[in-house]
């Protein structure tokens, strides 16, 4: 039995991607989910395997990167001393650089819209701070700016936060991107060293 008890956004925050990407999987079936008083909650265990589904992936692109490049073949010559072949197999290589290059997408994807989101909460900020300056200090309106003042104060943490994880998902996706070059450099360094 499926317990639904993970919202969109919580699943969003777990899994390192958008909300549009969890209502693209709900839709193509990859995700169940149930309605109650018209907010999704998701399914724990689908959540969980595919939060374990990704950190394989992430994985196997970077095993396999290395192992790719680490392969080397012993080729007897002709005075007794081996000499070290190394065996690329180029399609390999492309096709896991696909895959890593696929991932580095989602990740652009996650903190375009995270970046969108902050300018969003900025801009809701600046509306709370003009409407708070211009409240006369009448009974009437205390309560009103005194909402207003714990909701900026909300939005702010909210943003702080957002862009703590931000700066954490930028770092995560420049050491990738590094791994990534070194790795072919490495790959292409080898392949020449072979021909």
């Amino acid at each position: 039995m499926k317990h639904f008890t993970i919202t969109r956004d919580k699943a969003a925050e777990l899994l390192w991607i958008s909300t549009r990407t969890i209502d693209r999987y709900i839709k193509s079936g990859k995700l169940w989910y149930k309605k109650v008083a018209n907010k999704v909650f998701l399914a724990v265990e689908e959540v969980d395997a595919l939060k374990s589904e990704f950190a394989v992936l992430h994985q196997e692109v970077s095993t396999e990167l290395i192992s790719e490049a680490d392969s080397q073949t012993v080729v007897p010559v002709s005075n007794g001393a081996p000499a070290v072949k190394t065996s690329v197999d180029t399609a390999a290589i492309l096709d896991r650089m696909d895959k890593f290059s696929l991932m580095l997408v989602e990740k652009d994807k996650n903190i375009e819209e995270k970046s969108k989101l902050i300018r969003v909460m900025q801009a809701r900020i600046s509306e709370l701070e003009t409407k708070i300056q211009s409240m006369i200090a009448l009974p009437q309106y205390n309560e009103e700016k005194q909402a207003a003042i714990e909701e900026k104060k909300m939005l702010e943490e909210k943003l702080e936060m957002l862009k703590e994880r931000l700066k954490e998902q930028e770092t995560k996706t420049y050491v990738l991107v590094g791994f990534a070059v070194v790795l072919l450099a490495v790959t292409v360094f080898l392949w020449k060293m072979s021909s």
